[in-house]
């Protein structure tokens, strides 16, 4: 441990922090740019256009020097660099790629950048999949990519959608403010949208012709009338002004916060922060992957002292992120606190570990650790990838065993919500870079897990049998076994057990060790193995003196509700729908005012067609401003499919009363007033909204 005097740092290696790469926004260009410099006006009008935030534009037009105009460009790079400080930067190389190749192959004469093609491919990058329709009799020409978005504002799967306006201009397509009928050609688009549906839905197919009504793949759309919500156009808009979106907007405001307000935060190689994660079921049966961060070096651990006394800050971010790397949530957690003499007295000498848990769904996932001294803005990083098993029918799961020093019974009130508690016990594990070293004398003490599907059975006396086979490798004739039986009763009612072992190391030579455990049901033979490995030194063994800080906001965590939201959102990763619904649904019960779980169980029911049951969700929910404006039109069009539109009218109202003027709630407003039966006001709120959906972004050349 050391400790930092007046917040001075003490040595350590500077490498730059990692961050997540920015996404994008479409944003037409540049008033006032013909008063730059053309180098600059160019940049400002071509090739930031759809990126460069509001802000930052105003910004730029003040610089008054070419100097700081460069200054800010190079800064406008490294804020959106994933890798700042690396020699290449991997944002603007991919954005300069992008734009060359709208460039070349969109539009006429180099222009391809400012077509719509061109603005949705530089936004978003190539689609993951395309499909182009042309030269097809009685429709127009249609190119539709589809896109798998990692963007917190927009969804994970939609559709872009273009149509050949004029021979060679393919245009953006909207299902609400241009509809089938834009697609066709002949007497079919003179007869609206249903039999213009019909007709795509006959030459091109009914996945093609659902399409046209919705861009969101499973957004459910009615064929009898062929009509499209505003949930498409809302997308669309997103897209448009994703620059100013409040997701990309913190984002940006973290690096910056990163780059500028601290000076530098010091990444230390990998190897400097010991990992250890287990997988375990809660008391409900529920995943938690349970994870110890350790600093094995005292050194790298540094307190402050102040008028106060010592005092140590500390912050610990846990990234959940898919198998191929995308994030599904984060969970940051910052723990400071004053120190007595005594205490820092108690802590010389001693490395400092870290522990919390985060909720998992059955999958594949990738966790991503950042533990960070706040006092030295120095930071130590590890990433784990973890499979939780799906056990199901008669099967049945050993998890791995994790050695421990010490175990403690803990009150049922603290059991319920600590890291590395199973059984009612808390465990407290070695935390190893390397395998566990014992020395001769000190016992081998390991837990695991037992799973078994929740609402299996088994029959009444029934047994499992188990073997721990432990000897070294590299010696035959060394192994021995120790054989039990564990009775099957000791299976909790979600089907978990809690076993363990301890071994006797007192006759061990030095050397290295494996431990396998085979665990077998005589009733179904099936065999289930996991293993450990450790070493028996003459000394130096694994410290487990070890100084121990915790999440201590975990317990806020599961009844506030949002545990159960972020394991909802690991399910919808793994395209569990239903089971990530009742994730939501149980948020809602341990906290009605959790409007994260809400606005996600009534997504789920919109697309069941499940309309009363968002209207019975939202019945009492308060609107603000930060409600999004995809449930307040699910909510809207629930009441209307419901037979409400009166009831539609007053909560669009209510809710442009909070938010701002929105083209898509107003012409969700004037839908409702035409099925309540008042055309005038119908017409009214339909040319407000046609308006700001139609009228081009401030500052536009088109």
């Amino acid at each position: 441990m050391c400790v930092v005097s007046g917040l001075r740092l003490t040595r350590f290696s500077l490498l730059v922090f990692c961050i997540v790469s920015a996404t994008f926004a479409l944003r037409c260009s540049a008033s006032n740019s013909t008063k730059l410099p053309p180098k600059y006006a160019e940049w400002l009008k071509k090739d930031v256009v759809y990126v460069i935030t509001n802000d930052e534009r105003t910004a730029f037009r003040a610089l008054t020097s070419d100097e700081a105009r460069e200054k800010f460009i190079e800064h406008f790079w490294e804020i959106r660099n994933p890798n700042p400080g690396a020699p290449t930067n991997q944002y603007r190389e991919e954005h300069y790629k992008r734009l060359q190749y709208a460039s070349d192959h969109f539009g006429s004469h180099g222009n391809g950048w400012a077509t719509d093609m061109g603005r949705i491919y530089i936004t978003l990058g190539a689609p993951a999949q395309k499909a182009r329709y042309v030269a097809q009799s009685g429709v127009r020409g249609m190119e539709i990519w589809f896109y798998e978005s990692a963007h917190p504002a927009l969804p994970p799967f939609f559709n872009i959608v273009f149509y050949e306006k004029d021979f060679g201009d393919f245009r953006l397509y909207s299902p609400y403010m241009d509809g089938p009928q834009k697609l066709v050609t002949g007497i079919q688009a003179e007869q609206g949208r249903q039999q213009s549906y019909l007709q795509i839905d006959h030459l091109l197919g009914r996945e093609v012709a659902h399409t046209t009504l919705t861009l969101l793949p499973d957004e459910p759309v009615s064929p009898d009338d062929a009509n499209s919500t505003l949930l498409s156009d809302l997308l669309l808009g997103t897209i448009h002004d994703l620059a100013n979106n409040p997701f990309t907007v913190e984002q940006l405001k973290l690096r910056r916060s990163l780059n500028e307000d601290v000076t530098h935060r010091v990444i230390l190689p990998g190897d400097l922060l010991n990992v250890v994660t287990v997988p375990l079921r809660d008391t409900r049966g529920q995943v938690r992957l349970h994870y110890a961060l350790r600093l094995p070096r005292p050194e790298d651990f540094a307190v402050a002292e102040s008028d106060k006394g010592f005092y140590y800050s500390v912050e610990a971010l846990v990234r959940v992120q898919d198998a191929d790397g995308k994030e599904i949530y984060n969970l940051s957690r910052k723990v400071g606190k004053y120190l007595t003499k005594d205490d820092l007295d108690s802590l010389k000498g001693k490395p400092v570990a870290y522990e919390g848990w985060v909720p998992l769904a059955p999958g594949k996932f990738k966790i991503s650790f950042l533990f960070t001294n706040l006092i030295t803005r120095t930071a130590f990083t590890a990433d784990r990838v973890v499979t939780v098993p799906e056990v199901a029918g008669r099967d049945f799961f050993v998890g791995d065993p994790i050695p421990f020093g010490q175990a403690t019974a803990l009150d049922p009130s603290r059991a319920e919500f600590a890291p590395f508690t199973a059984g009612g016990v808390r465990f407290d594990p070695y935390i190893t870079g390397k395998a566990l070293a014992l020395v001769p004398g000190q016992e081998l003490k390991f837990f695991y897990q037992i799973w078994r599907p929740e609402n299996s059975t088994a029959g009444a006396g029934s047994k499992l049998s188990v073997d721990y086979a432990y000897g070294r490798p590299s010696l035959t004739g060394t192994a021995q076994t120790i054989h039990e039986d564990v009775a099957s009763d000791q299976f909790d009612a979600h089907g978990s057990m809690v076993n363990g072992k301890k071994i006797d190391t007192v006759t061990l030579g030095a050397g290295d060790y494996r431990l396998i455990v085979t665990v077998v049901d005589p009733a179904t033979q099936q065999k289930r193995f996991t293993a450990l490995t450790f070493k028996m030194v003459n000394d130096d063994p694994s410290p487990s003196d070890t100084w121990r800080l915790e999440d201590e906001e975990l317990k806020d965590y599961v009844v506030s509700g949002q545990a159960e939201v972020d394991r909802g959102l690991t399910y919808l990763s793994q395209g569990k729908s239903q089971s990530a619904a009742d994730c939501f649904a149980q948020a809602l019960q341990y906290n009605q005012g959790n409007d994260r779980a809400r606005t996600h169980l009534g997504e789920y029911y919109f697309r069941q067609q499940q309309y009363t049951k968002v209207v019975d969700l939202f019945a009492r929910a308060e609107i603000t401003q930060q409600t999004d404006e995809s449930t307040i039109l699910n909510v809207a069009t629930s009441l209307d499919k419901t037979g409400q539109p009166a009831k539609a009218v007053s909560f669009l109202e209510s809710a442009l009363k909070v938010k701002d003027p929105s083209g898509p709630l107003y012409l969700a407003l004037s839908d409702s007033y035409q099925q309540a039966g008042n055309p005038t006001q119908a017409e009214a709120f339909q040319r407000k909204g046609r308006a700001l959906m139609t009228e081009p972004a401030p500052d536009s050349d088109r």
